[in-house]
């Protein structure tokens, strides 16, 4: 059984991987995979969890730095 430290992080990937996709789509029109692959996603993830910004702004911020 998950904690609920586990449930608020799966949370938060799921919410991260929606907007960085939403992002992807907003700016060129194709999801997320059609960019980067599962193993980059993850990488960007860990990046986003050093930064303090909202998930939306970091997604914004690295779609617009890598299309």
């Amino acid at each position: 059984m998950k904690t609920e430290q586990e449930k608020t992080n799966d949370s938060i990937w799921w919410n991260f991987i929606e907007a960085l996709s939403d992002e992807y789509i907003n700016q060129t029109g194709f999801g997320i995979y059609a960019h980067i692959t599962p193993l980059d996603v993850h990488h960007v993830y860990k990046e986003f969890q050093q930064h303090q910004a909202p998930i939306r702004n970091f997604a914004r911020e690295y779609v617009r730095a890598h299309v």
